[in-house]
């Protein structure tokens, strides 16, 4: 996981997380929820920077676990209605995606190298075709 219960705990105060999640209204947190908000931030996260790197990330850069913390946090108040989500919240969102939108683009970084072909997978496209027709030695050296 890129991010645990205390990383949102760190962002989403404990009473407005137990609203968030609790759906049986136990009047507890409910992790399978959150572990579900935080799978989903993981896929949109891998999805974005699969091209670029080996994901899923292990070990996680910093850069990773905040953006899924902010993605998981947004994912949470997206549940609820009746639960108004911080403008700091939906802002942290859009800055998010904006970030993985670059980073997919290769135009910024996640703070580690990116993976190579070396590193056991082939990033690029194969392409295979039949012998050349014409070359310069079949051309005679023109």
């Amino acid at each position: 996981m890129y991010a645990s219960l205390a990383d949102i705990l760190e962002q989403v105060p404990e009473d407005v997380l137990i609203a968030l999640t609790d759906d049986e209204e136990s009047g507890e947190v409910v992790e399978t929820v959150v572990d579900r908000a935080i799978a989903n931030a993981m896929a949109l996260i891998d999805a974005h920077c699969g091209d670029r790197y080996a994901v899923p990330f292990n070990p996680v850069p910093d850069l990773v676990r905040l953006y899924a913390v902010d993605l998981a946090a947004y994912n949470l108040y997206s549940r609820r209605t009746h639960v108004p989500m911080p403008e700091v919240t939906a802002e942290r969102q859009k800055q998010a995606l904006a970030f993985l939108r670059l980073v997919q683009k290769g135009e910024a970084s996640v703070g580690i190298a990116p993976a190579t072909a070396s590193d056991g997978e082939s990033y690029g496209a194969l392409v295979s075709g039949n012998e050349r027709i014409f070359s310069r030695d079949k051309m005679g050296g023109l």
